[in-house]
């Protein structure tokens, strides 16, 4: 287990990465724009490594999401992971450990920036898109559990 604390600079921008970018990643940029940073400055972007552009966000989603109280941006659709993305973001957060590893390849030079959404938990979040509601409120959970894990490294004390 590798518990490092990855440096972060004061103003930050947070690319949050999964799949498809229907589901995970949308999730938790909603979650980190709403709960975590309502800091001026802070910026928070989503992308999937294997989406399909302009794909609309799974139903679920916005259903959960509205029944915690999120707001939901007018503009929820997917989009493709690029490397100026990467290049832009202070921090990437994934929500699995094998899709660290595939930007990682794409990437090298990206390595100390890419972490895992749940690495202080020591968990992976995964897909919840074949499942039922109670699945994405789980996910939706554990997405909530695993950005308030990461407030001691991105907020100042």
């Amino acid at each position: 287990m590798h518990f490092h604390k990855p440096r972060i600079r004061p103003v930050l921008n947070l690319l949050l990465i999964c799949h498809a970018n229907v589901c995970r990643s949308r999730m938790a940029e909603c979650v980190f724009r709403q709960v975590l940073f309502n800091a001026e400055g802070e910026r928070v972007l989503s992308a999937g490594l294997a989406a399909v552009s302009g794909k609309p966000v799974h139903e679920l989603v916005k259903t959960v999401l509205l029944e915690r109280g999120y707001t939901i941006p007018s503009e929820l659709s997917s989009v493709r992971l690029i490397a100026p993305m990467l290049a832009w973001a202070d921090l990437v957060l994934v929500m699995e450990t094998a899709q660290r590893r595939e930007i990682v390849r794409r990437h090298p030079t990206m390595a100390g920036k890419v972490w895992t959404l749940g690495h202080w938990l020591d968990c992976e979040i995964h897909d919840p898109v074949c499942g039922d509601k109670a699945r994405f409120d789980a996910t939706l959970t554990l997405i909530e559990r695993s950005a308030r894990s990461w407030l001691p490294v991105l907020v100042p004390q």
